[in-house]
């Protein structure tokens, strides 16, 4: 009899320990359907304003242009030489571009030695379309641009990157899914003073891109100077639901790449 008692007594405490170690997460009413909380999103006027070339580049491509419009609400850059014509779409996402080769010969985009230069003058690699989270430290092969072809393509730096978030949690298992993260501020769970607070201190600043191209055998470093001209931010209400992520900060570039020759 008193064995039993004790094998009972044991299996109690067994079933104790076990309830114990696994925590039961309670769900707050405040991520509840339906309720609404305060996000903060800044949008960002980008501009080129610059762009250095080695001197040898002036006597074989002669003057360069740059021009900035505002095409379909969209601010965009363009730039040119008798070498190349790149459009810059430039936003804290991602640097979108489209580079039309504007020789007779083969264009060659050297996307190993290509660097993004932050607005505190920090260098990162940069990945583009096709590179993912696995790849993004791997050597990239270039892109060959057809004569008189044009490359429809973005860059991001390699190093922003986070975790893919499902429900409004964050994943941490062997199978992570990784997203690109805006690499500036653009949105808060939490009011405009809040996140104005961020982006303020950044207008005016200067970012740069440095872009690597060949020719016949001849290579042309160009670097890209982007001033951050104005930041607006604005509030809004975001409703709570099931498969919203957008109370994290610097949601909504989980897109996938794309990259067209033409």
């Amino acid at each position: 009899m008193r064995k039993k008692i004790v094998i009972l007594l044991c299996l109690l405490i067994v079933a104790m320990l076990i309830s114990c170690g696994t925590p039961h997460r309670t769900k707050s009413s405040q991520d509840s359907p339906g309720k609404t909380y305060t996000i903060a999103v800044a949008n960002y006027d980008i501009s080129l304003i610059s762009v250095d070339r080695p001197a040898q580049a002036k006597q074989l491509y002669g003057e360069q242009k740059i021009e900035t419009v505002i095409q379909e609400g969209i601010l965009r850059s363009y730039f040119e030489d008798g070498m190349v014509g790149i459009e810059w779409r430039p936003t804290p996402d991602d640097i979108g571009l489209v580079i039309r080769n504007k020789t007779y010969d083969p264009l060659i985009v050297i996307w190993d030695e290509a660097r993004l230069f932050d607005e505190k003058g920090n260098k990162h690699g940069l990945t583009h379309a096709g590179i993912g989270y696995e790849e993004r430290n791997d050597s990239h092969p270039p892109t060959v641009i057809a004569a008189r072809g044009t490359l429809e393509d973005f860059m991001h730096p390699a190093d922003s990157f986070q975790r893919e978030e499902t429900h409004g949690r964050r994943s941490y298992t062997q199978n992570d899914q990784w997203e690109r993260s805006p690499f500036l501020p653009t949105q808060i769970k939490g009011t405009a003073d809040e996140l104005r607070a961020k982006v303020e201190p950044l207008t005016g600043k200067t970012f740069q891109v440095l872009l690597p191209l060949q020719t016949n055998d001849v290579r042309t470093d160009y670097v890209y100077t982007f001033k951050i001209n104005r930041v607006d931010v604005k509030e809004k209400e975001q409703k709570i639901d099931k498969k919203s992520n957008d109370g994290k900060e610097g949601s909504g570039t989980g897109r996938s790449g794309r990259r067209r020759l033409l």
